[in-house]
């Protein structure tokens, strides 16, 4: 039995406590070994998270939290015991809660229960207080608007979505990856290669760049207009979910999460400052796309192309030689193309490398770019195993 939890909302000292278990702060002087522990076995044994667990915990808008072994039923034996060094306080599942105050929304993460607590509800009762938090959080904050909770898993955990149901979220989108696996078989890509030093740029390296229709390729590097701010890509991102009528979901794709601004997305401002990230914008009248094959005429009451183009370095990645990853929002086949041909393009080189020449990038999506047989969205290598959002709305 877990008891409904009782909790501290400082960021630094917040911990839950029950008759079975306790929920504390991450400890990364005490608690890394046995987090190395607990992702032994995850992603092939090539976990992201030890590496990343001390960014969190220096994150103020984060609380990564961690479930314990420690019994609580005595709260005078707990205390005796710390004090002899013989209590058991060994982390068995953790999860990051992150806080994304920009787009009025929180992202749950890095969710890991050791395998030899699996099927106990842990996991369960670890999102359980998590949502708790963010309930006391939104009561103390009765100006701001209630808090989306957004998270995400692959398809095929049904466990985990059965966890999500339970606590009251719901599925509301996508976030199309390439297979990691797929893009280590391209020469140079693989960060164990050493036979070649750098691979082709993604198009090249899959030969897929046929697929970029004519219509994308005549729209010029000149329809692209730089997002220097933080403002203005929020308003950027809620313009295209307001003109596709909710299908893009108002975030920045990225690797498993949503891309948001603030003050800890060093990666993102970097990016801006380095002018990658981008937006195009051109009415659909406008002569400049009047080689797009037709696609104009069936447009959904659409008045432009839009997509939003952003290079970011995401330092979970290890198993590819380049941690390079492009994000793209866009809502139709061909602002997606004209995407993917400006990035591919020698003023996005420059910008990254000060040469012409692409870097290899992996490249993430918005769920309502169409992924039709014979576009080139479908013949991309994407993870069979999608990624799928769920959200939480607190009322």
């Amino acid at each position: 039995f877990f008891a409904s939890p009782t909790l501290s909302f400082n960021t630094k000292t917040m911990a839950t406590t029950s008759s079975t278990y306790h929920i504390r702060p991450y400890d990364p002087t005490r608690d890394r070994t046995s987090l190395e522990e607990i992702c032994a076995n995850i992603y092939g044994g090539s976990d992201y998270l030890p590496k990343v667990a001390n960014t969190y915990v220096k994150d103020d808008s984060c609380s990564f939290l961690a479930l314990t072994t420690k019994r609580t039923e005595d709260c005078q034996q707990q205390q005796q015991q710390q004090e002899d060094g013989q209590e058991d306080d060994t982390i068995i599942a953790v999860a990051n809660y992150k806080r994304l105050p920009a787009q009025n929304a929180a992202w749950i993460e890095a969710v890991r229960t050791h395998s030899n607590y699996r099927n106990q509800g842990l996991a369960s009762k670890l999102l359980q207080s998590i949502v708790e938090l963010a309930k006391e959080e939104d009561r103390n904050n009765k100006h701001q608007s209630p808090t989306n909770i957004l998270t995400c898993t692959v398809k095929s955990n049904k466990g985990m979505q059965r966890v999500f149901d339970k606590l009251g979220f719901v599925q509301t989108n996508r976030i199309s990856i390439l297979s990691f696996s797929a893009l280590r078989q391209l020469p140079g890509w693989d960060a164990k290669d050493t036979s070649i030093t750098q691979g082709k740029p993604l198009l090249d390296a899959l030969d897929l760049n046929h697929l970029i229709s004519p219509g994308a390729r005549s729209i010029p590097a000149s329809s692209w207009s730089t997002i220097t701010t933080e403002n203005q890509l929020l308003e950027q991102l809620n313009d295209m979910q307001k003109e596709s009528e909710g299908r893009t979901c108002g975030f920045l794709p990225g690797l498993h999460e949503y891309i948001v601004p603030g003050p800890k997305r060093v990666d993102l401002k970097q990016s801006m400052e380095q002018g990658l990230v981008l937006a195009l914008n051109i009415p659909l009248d406008d002569k400049e796309l009047s080689g797009c094959d037709g696609e104009t005429t069936t447009t959904n009451n659409r008045k432009s192309e839009s997509a939003i183009l952003a290079f970011t370095q995401d330092e979970r990645i290890s198993s590819l030689k380049s941690n390079w990853v492009c994000s793209i929002s866009a809502h139709s086949t061909l602002a997606f193309e004209a995407a993917l041909h400006h990035a591919h393009s020698s003023e996005i080189a420059q910008r990254i490398n000060g040469t012409t020449e692409m870097v290899p990038f992996c490249l993430t999506f918005d769920d309502a770019v169409p992924v039709e047989e014979g576009t080139i969205a479908h013949a991309l290598p994407r993870v069979d195993d999608e990624c799928v959002v769920f959200t939480y709305k607190l009322m």
